[in-house]
């Protein structure tokens, strides 16, 4: 959802600025269906599945890596490697704490998400972990609160990769 904010905040800036909404069809990414594969393998099941942990890390990798293609073989878009950037940035703490991105002790404190902390600590969302006394790369991990427009905890990766959609919609609508 907050992805969805920042393109249309991104877009709603740009008309007023004197962009041309138009312009954005004249993107042309190379192998689009590296992202939508990412995707779908971020949104499997895989708590539904019984995936082993091993298999579920393994796609986490494969995931990451058609990211990393997409964003590489797309490169001459510009803002498209501050994207790449934040996706790095999840990808190691990620990586580093065995395939869960580490969320902050704090969801503990907050009633709306009781229900989330719930999942991490039943299994039932094995790509997130709660934080740690010894989290490696704990201040890349899920410690910014956002109260709106849904109480969440985010991401520095998150927050540049939504620096670099709200750069790269501005760059491609305001060109010349």
């Amino acid at each position: 959802m907050l992805a969805f904010i920042v393109i249309a905040l991104s877009l709603i800036i740009s008309l007023l600025r004197g962009g041309q909404l138009k312009r954005l069809k004249d993107i042309h990414f190379r192998m689009p269906y590296l992202v939508i594969i990412s995707l779908f393998l971020d949104f499997w099941p895989y708590h539904l599945l019984n995936t082993p942990h091993w298999m579920a890390f393994i796609i986490f990798i494969v995931e990451y890596t058609l990211l990393f293609a997409f964003i590489l073989i797309n490169s001459s878009y510009k803002h498209l490697k501050t994207i790449g950037i934040g996706i790095a940035l999840n990808f190691l703490v990620i990586l580093s704490n065995g395939g869960a991105m580490p969320v902050s002790q704090h969801t503990l404190q907050v009633p709306s998400l009781n229900k989330y902390v719930q999942m991490i600590q039943n299994g039932n969302l094995p790509s997130y972990t709660l934080m740690a006394d010894k989290t490696p790369l704990w201040f890349l991990a899920d410690i910014i609160y956002l109260p709106w427009p849904r109480e969440q905890f985010i991401s520095i990766g998150d927050v540049i990769i939504m620096l670099g959609i709200f750069l790269f919609i501005q760059n491609i609508t305001q060109a010349e």
